[in-house]
């Protein structure tokens, strides 16, 4: 399947449109409920539309034929977004990016970002996909034993909050540069480290969700 972009609900700035537009390219498109108010901003059409349509309220007329719509009742035990996300899950996507364009509610907001580890979860065999929860001003990764290159990062703080009980932590291309440093689950130890150059690595023993906002480019 092509990489995957699902757009949730939420308050997509006018100056922010063009930025989600380019994330869309060669993607399937999935409008998750309210997330269909990019899809309207942009005068573009998902490739699906699903949830329980609590958000929508009302249901786009002009959908063209080519768009699948799923609709779910609104008693139900996922979100619309670990629904769309098992959508592209089971239909083996090699990159998934969850647009979240704003905080919204504390315990949606929190679920979002734990369902970077309940997809982990739902891998087997040789599947893993790339998967981060993004917007214009930061993106969330699920880290897991492994490390990721940052380019283009001159400028952005990331940070390190450890899931597992504690993370051994190594960086390079930052302010603060570590090599194997215990960050215990809960401790500020792995927050707010700034990238110095174009290029920065990040790994860990353990698993945690690495969080970088991006500097002003």
């Amino acid at each position: 399947m092509k990489d995957c972009i699902l757009f949730l609900n939420g308050s997509y700035a006018r100056r922010d449109i063009e930025y989600y537009r380019k994330l869309c390219r060669g993607r399937y498109l999935v409008a998750v409920d309210g997330g269909y108010r990019f899809f309207k901003a942009a005068g573009i059409f998902p490739n699906l539309l699903i949830g329980d349509f609590d958000s929508i309220r009302r249901m786009p007329s002009d959908l063209p034929k080519s768009t699948v719509v799923e609709r779910f009742p609104p008693m139900k035990d996922k979100t619309d977004a670990e629904l769309a996300l098992d959508h592209c899950l089971a239909r083996k996507a090699k990159r998934i990016d969850i647009v979240q364009p704003s905080y919204g509610e504390p315990d949606q907001m929190l679920g979002n970002f734990l369902l970077l580890l309940v997809a982990a979860g739902k891998q087997r065999g040789a599947y893993h996909p790339e998967i981060r929860i993004v917007n214009r001003r930061y993106e969330v990764q699920l880290l897991n034993d492994n490390k990721v290159v940052l380019s283009n990062a001159a400028g952005d703080l990331v940070s390190v909050l450890p899931l597992s009980g504690k993370v051994s932590l190594t960086t390079t291309g930052t302010s603060y540069n570590v090599s194997g440093v215990e960050v215990i689950r809960g401790r500020s130890l792995g927050m707010r480290n700034r990238v110095t150059g174009r290029r920065a690595e990040i790994g860990v023993a353990g698993m945690a969700l690495l969080v970088r906002q991006f500097g002003r480019k």
